[in-house]
């Protein structure tokens, strides 16, 4: 079989985005044809830079000349273009007739705004967004959360729409050991301590002082913290999945994401999960009282740890079932295929989905 050519334009405009990137490389590796571009890398996090909404759109149409380069290419011999989030594909648009091209999307700005109680788009991007979102062969999700919004909040056609695990490098990560005895082991990631809701969890273990408990902090924040709290000053732009064998419970009380890559490493690395329902990818990875919790208010997130520490048995079963669940489609294998499936079937042949439906694995 003829392996598939892929151009893969990645936007990492943070670090959620550079993990993404990271593991679609790596599962294309090996497995496809594959050329990786960034767009308006000059916007990825290791640059301090700061932009005004001016520089910003002129650095971007700086990239339209290699946009043009690659859409022709792709044309010329028979590649498909992926786009990592609307941006690249947005300015690609003049580019893209005679181009097999796919949006690979787990955000829309309209999924943000019931969690931040504000309005963060209007009706001119919405259309724009709207326009690319229809003009592309297909856009690829990894929730539920996006595919509604994608077709409610956008418009798009649910032919158009296909969802796919996300892929974690399941088979490559240290499992964590069972431990039936000691202290329970926390884990926190987050470079944006307050986003991610690592105040939230200092006061649930503040009130928990004296119980068999040991928390680890992996953050750049600079904290003042109470001394029996380990922090881990890990580089952000790095995968964190070698840190998770030593720890058995992962918490993100997280006040807004998308998709929290962090949240798929821990649970193949075979760790319990407690977060909120303002991470959106989390239903993916977590089967509600089986490996984890999603919470939707800090009161019930606080009574889900301390149930869960108290009680090292169930502990250790949702670890094992964590473990499970990624084993069962989330490895670069099983969802290159579910990837190449869509990418290779003719169009009649796709699963399809009427306008409002959510699309499934």
């Amino acid at each position: 079989m003829m392996a598939l050519k892929i151009s893969l334009v990645t936007f990492p405009v943070d670090f959620g985005n550079v993990t993404l990137q990271n593991n679609f490389l790596a599962m294309l590796k090996d497995r496809a044809d594959v050329r990786h571009y960034t767009f308006s890398p000059t916007e990825a996090p290791d640059n301090g830079e700061r932009f005004t909404p001016l520089s910003r759109l002129l650095a971007r149409f700086r990239e339209t000349g290699k946009l043009r380069r690659i859409c022709s290419e792709a044309r010329r011999e028979g590649r498909v273009v992926m786009f990592q989030q609307i941006s690249p594909a947005l300015f690609s648009l003049p580019f893209l007739l005679g181009v097999r091209s796919y949006i690979l999307s787990d955000w829309t700005r309209k999924l943000y705004e019931p969690i931040l109680g504000q309005k963060i788009t209007n009706a001119p991007i919405t259309w724009t967004h709207s326009l690319v979102l229809k003009a592309v062969t297909g856009v690829i999700t990894f929730t539920d959360a996006a595919a509604e919004s994608l077709v409610e909040g956008y418009g798009l056609p649910g032919e158009r729409l296909h969802k796919i695990p996300m892929p974690f490098d399941v088979f490559g990560t240290d499992i964590a050991a069972c431990r039936t005895a000691g202290p329970v082991r926390i884990l926190f990631v987050g470079g944006d301590f307050y986003r991610k809701g690592g105040d939230v969890l200092l006061r649930w273990f503040e009130s928990h002082r004296g119980a068999p408990v040991e928390l680890t902090l992996m953050t750049q924040t600079e904290l003042d913290l109470p001394p029996n709290v380990s922090v881990i000053r890990n580089n952000p732009k790095d995968s964190a999945k070698k840190y998770f064998r030593d720890y058995d419970l992962f918490v993100l009380p997280t006040r807004c994401d998308a998709y929290p890559q962090a949240i798929g490493e821990a649970a193949s690395a075979g760790l319990a999960l407690v977060t909120t329902d303002k991470a959106l990818g989390a239903p993916e990875v977590i089967d509600e009282g089986m490996n984890g919790h999603v919470a939707s208010t800090e009161e019930q997130l606080f009574r889900c740890l301390s149930a869960l520490v108290a009680d090292r048995e169930r502990l250790e079963r949702f670890k094992a079932h964590s473990r499970e669940k990624l084993i069962t489609g989330f490895s670069y294998a099983q969802v290159f295929a579910r990837l190449a499936s869509i990418i290779d079937a003719d169009p009649d042949s796709q699963p399809r989905l009427e306008p409002g439906a959510k699309p499934s694995l």
